[in-house]
């Protein structure tokens, strides 16, 4: 029983790590291409913040849609050879079913952390803001065109706000760089990353930066979290199976049998 119990453990364990790797991928490409379009409209006025909810469903969705896919294929190689009254039904075939709904949760749980943010409020100036700094010092100030895009050691940096010409301070530096701002910080799990986001409402502005720093609101904490509990459902289930079994081998005391009467 502790061996099959094992088994069973490592079959979920690793095909809940396929799900939090391609859950992984996918957020990545789509949370950075739902970027590239915002930058893409080059109109501050135009620009809604980046927010990572439609990229963590749909990578939810598709994660667990292949590794469904994978689940029926090899379901399908083991049984297919078999004779047709001796193959087990894909549900029941290796706890199929329960798998599937232990890789929801998981699915769900990344789902939600990916989208739950930490918020917290600045008042600095527009270039001490740490997400807008890097660019700042890239392009020696802020770029005329009120978009930027680019990565670097740090990460990758994204940001949009409506510039105008405000000139230079009588010490020669820029007045917008170094006008005081009240921004929204909002940071994401993101799985090996962070993701750091300064809005500045009011101003359709917002700067965000892709971190390399990956232990605030890391969602591979969340998978660990997701496979420490699997044992716990593995002992429930057979502490159940073993009960019931007791209940049914126990004998109702007080029988006589028929040789003592």
């Amino acid at each position: 029983m502790e061996t099959k119990l094992s088994l069973r453990f490592w079959r979920v364990a690793l095909w809940g790590a396929l799900t939090f790797l391609l859950f992984s991928i996918s957020f990545w490409h789509f949370f950075g291409a739902s970027i590239a379009v915002q930058v893409g409209k080059k109109e501050a006025i135009f620009s809604v913040p980046p927010n990572p909810f439609l990229p963590s469903i749909v990578s939810g969705v598709l994660a667990l849609l292949f590794v469904m896919l994978g689940m029926a294929a090899l379901w399908w190689l083991q049984s297919g050879r078999k004779p047709v009254p001796l193959r087990y039904p894909f549900a029941s075939h290796k706890g199929n079913a329960e798998s599937s709904v232990r890789l929801l949760l998981l699915v769900f749980l990344l789902a939600i952390c990916s989208s739950l943010p930490t918020t917290s409020r600045l008042n600095t100036c527009r270039a001490c803001l740490w997400t807008a700094n890097q660019a700042h010092e890239k392009f020696k100030c802020f770029p005329p065109e009120g978009f930027y895009h680019f990565s670097d050691g740090s990460g990758v940096h994204a940001g949009m706000y409506a510039i105008g010409s405000k000139g230079l301070n009588k010490f020669g530096f820029d007045k917008f760089a170094l006008e005081d701002v009240h921004a929204n910080r909002t940071r994401f799990g993101w799985p090996f990353r962070t993701i750091t986001l300064d809005v500045v409402p009011r101003e359709s502005e917002w700067h965000l930066v892709f971190e390399t720093f990956w232990f605030a609101n890391n969602l591979f904490f969340s998978f660990l979290g997701w496979l420490c509990i699997q044992p716990v459902f593995g002992a429930r289930k057979w502490l159940f199976r073993f009960n019931k079994s007791v209940g049914k081998s126990g004998q109702p005391a007080g029988t006589v049998s028929d040789t003592d009467s």
